[in-house]
């Protein structure tokens, strides 16, 4: 579904020139048509979910939350700079956690077919206790461009497939991150609450 600069920001709770800019800037994915603009209604869900405030965190940081948030330890980043990520990952929202983490690396994509589609199933699905058919798939795969033409996956910024750059060992934590941001709402709470549990025991 497509949303007009409008209707996306009254969504948003910020200005349609705004939602211009950001558009422009990739941060949401739109068509322009003339001087309209027709924004994904999933990006504009994932937008809003994801929110925070702040400096966006650099890549280094990204990938120490991640090994934290994966096994409790990293070496990306040492002392004093591991405590305050670990602070930060403990008072995040959920939500702010996964725009930090998936920016930059995470699109929308579409299978050609039901069957493709099953094979994008999270691995957390039972665990989140979610129904194993249908909801959203996720790809993670450190080139997200070979993986999906490998898997005749299509671009489609309203795709039932979020597919991430990221490494094996992240994959659990990635796939919760792109249900918080791209799920629907049965999918995400409960994304958040597992990832709830992850961030607390940093």
């Amino acid at each position: 579904m497509k949303l007009t600069a409008e209707q996306a920001a009254r969504e948003l709770g910020i200005s349609a020139r705004q939602v211009r800019r950001a558009a422009a800037s990739g941060r949401i994915e739109a068509a322009r048509h003339g001087s309209a603009h027709a924004v994904s209604a999933k990006h504009v869900r994932m937008a809003s979910r994801t929110s925070h405030h702040g400096r966006d965190w650099s890549d280094t940081t990204c990938s120490a939350a991640l090994d934290l948030l994966s096994s409790r330890m990293t070496s990306e980043v040492e002392g004093s700079t591991r405590s305050r990520l670990k602070g930060r990952i403990r008072q995040m929202e959920a939500g702010a956690l996964a725009g930090q983490i998936l920016r930059g690396r995470a699109e929308l994509r579409r299978a050609t077919s039901d069957d493709v589609k099953r094979q994008f199933m999270p691995r957390l699905v039972l665990e989140l206790g979610l129904s194993s058919s249908g909801g959203t798939g996720v790809l993670v795969a450190e080139n997200i461009g070979v993986a999906a033409r490998s898997a005749r996956l299509g671009r489609d910024d309203e795709g039932d497939i979020v597919a991430i750059e990221g490494i094996a060992r992240h994959r659990e934590v990635l796939e919760a991150l792109a249900l918080i941001a791209y799920g629907d709402t049965r999918e995400s709470e409960a994304a958040s609450r597992w990832i709830h549990v992850k961030q607390v025991s940093v």
